[in-house]
C-alpha cells in the first residue's frame, strides 16, 4: 500500500491536522484562508481561495490527494 506524499489542502482544517499529526512535509499547497498554524503560509503555495481555485497550479504541483470541504468545493 502507498500513501500520498504530497497533499493539497483547500480547508484550514486539514491544514492544521497535519501540522499537529507532524506532517507538514506532506502539504504541496493551501487555501488563502489558513491562519492555523501561523508558519503554514511560510514555504507552502497558495491554491486556493476556498471555492476558486488556480487548477493549473494544482495540476503542476502533481499531488496525490487533494482534500476539500463538503460539497461546497466539489466543482474543484
Amino acid at each position: 500500500m502507498s500513501y500520498p506524499s504530497k497533499i493539497i489542502c483547500l480547508t484550514e482544517e486539514t491544514v492544521e491536522t497535519l501540522y499537529l499529526l507532524g506532517r507538514s512535509d506532506l502539504i504541496c499547497g493551501i487555501s488563502k484562508y489558513v491562519e492555523r498554524p501561523p508558519e503554514a503560509k511560510i514555504g507552502h503555495p497558495i491554491v486556493s481561495q476556498f471555492v476558486r481555485s488556480d487548477i493549473e497550479q494544482i495540476i503542476d504541483l502533481k499531488p496525490d490527494l487533494i482534500i476539500g470541504f463538503s460539497d461546497i468545493q466539489k466543482d474543484i
